[in-house]
């Protein structure tokens, strides 16, 4: 935290908002939610194979246009106008998700000791995000560094 920016504070700081947003709905938690979840588990597994692959498939086909997309850094403004800059938008998106799903189960947990599908969903949309980034980066990494070794040397 001590070599965050302006910035990565005041991101640091919306996320927080989320999750006391998220935890002020937990009040008018409705306890008869079993039919629910069984639909969650199964849609979070779903939707958290679909972000994995989308994420790199959407910066390999801006890449075939010329777009070189950088590594996400958090000291950076996520609504930036430059397009190779966007994961910075999607990290910010996945770890407000992973947050405010881990505040919500917990707390589901100690007040009401049940589980709690939607909140597993937001947090695995989230780290299905972060990993997409992830993946992402590295293809892109693999791709230009094989770009450069191909090129002769003058």
């Amino acid at each position: 935290m001590k070599h965050w920016n302006k910035t990565g504070k005041i991101k640091s700081i919306i996320i927080l908002i989320f999750i006391l947003l998220s935890s002020i709905s937990i009040i008018n938690f409705n306890e008869n939610i079993e039919l629910r979840n069984d639909f969650y588990i199964g849609i979070s597994t779903f939707s958290s194979i679909i972000i994995i692959l989308f994420i790199p498939l959407l910066t390999k086909f801006w890449s075939l246009f010329g777009i070189k997309f950088k590594e996400p850094n958090w000291n950076e403004n996520p609504l930036s106008l430059n397009f190779s800059r966007n994961l910075i938008l999607f990290q910010f998106i996945g770890y407000c998700f992973i947050f405010t799903g881990i505040i919500k189960v917990l707390f589901i947990v100690l007040f009401y000791q049940t589980f709690h599908g939607e909140s597993v969903f937001i947090f695995s949309s989230g780290v299905s995000i972060i990993i997409g980034i992830k993946l992402s980066v590295k293809w892109m990494s693999k791709s230009y560094n094989k770009k450069k070794k191909s090129l002769p040397r003058i």
